[in-house]
């Protein structure tokens, strides 16, 4: 390549018919300057290009660095996504069998309440039909007149009973026999008992 010393030391053969020495000398100059300047301005953008070159390799290496930064945190989070899914479905499931349990356990309790309802129920049926027989049994026995109460005897009875009770106040001595005494006592007592 051309430096401006090139120029600046080039020497021209004189010709009898060539240019003027001074003029081209003064030319010559010229573009030693203009020469020099733009080796400088060269010189200065070479330098800026390898700054350029530098700070861009700098920068493809940053790039690379981030590009293999969020390759690794989409890794990560893809691996927290399907991890927090992993652990979501577990939960799921462990959810949906408690339920089960509860509703299998709940159903359970429900049947054998509904079961112990049911008898109940039928005892209490059976105790009130029981009741009723016995009930009506009893109200069949009292309109008989052959349950062995006849209101007229009993009424005798209590006049013979106050006849007895009343001269026996009267006088110191009973008037009464005692085989008499007996079978009214007796005949009492088989009122009494068919009354209870």
């Amino acid at each position: 390549m051309l430096k401006p010393m090139d120029i600046h030391n080039k020497e021209f053969k004189k010709a009898m018919r060539g240019y003027d020495a001074e003029e081209v000398d003064q030319f010559l100059d010229e573009i030693i300057v203009d020469f020099e300047k733009m080796q400088r301005e060269l010189d200065v953008l070479k330098t800026q290009l390898s700054n350029y070159s530098e700070n861009m390799n700098s920068y493809r290496e940053k790039e690379i660095s981030l590009n293999n930064t969020l390759v690794s945190a989409q890794r990560f989070a893809d691996q927290l996504i399907k991890d927090a899914e992993t652990r979501a479905a577990a939960i799921v499931a462990e959810a949906e069998a408690e339920a089960q349990r509860i509703i299998g356990g709940t159903e359970a309790k429900y049947n054998k309440v509904l079961d112990d309802y049911t008898m109940l129920a039928n005892r209490y049926n059976d105790a009130k039909e029981t009741l009723k027989e016995y009930f009506q049994n009893q109200i069949a026995m009292l309109d008989k007149e052959e349950a062995g109460i006849n209101t007229e005897e009993v009424a005798s009875y209590l006049k013979q009973a106050e006849a007895i009770a009343a001269p026996a106040e009267k006088a110191a001595e009973p008037s009464l026999s005692e085989n008499e005494e007996t079978k009214i006592n007796v005949k009492l007592k088989e009122i009494m008992e068919t009354t209870n």
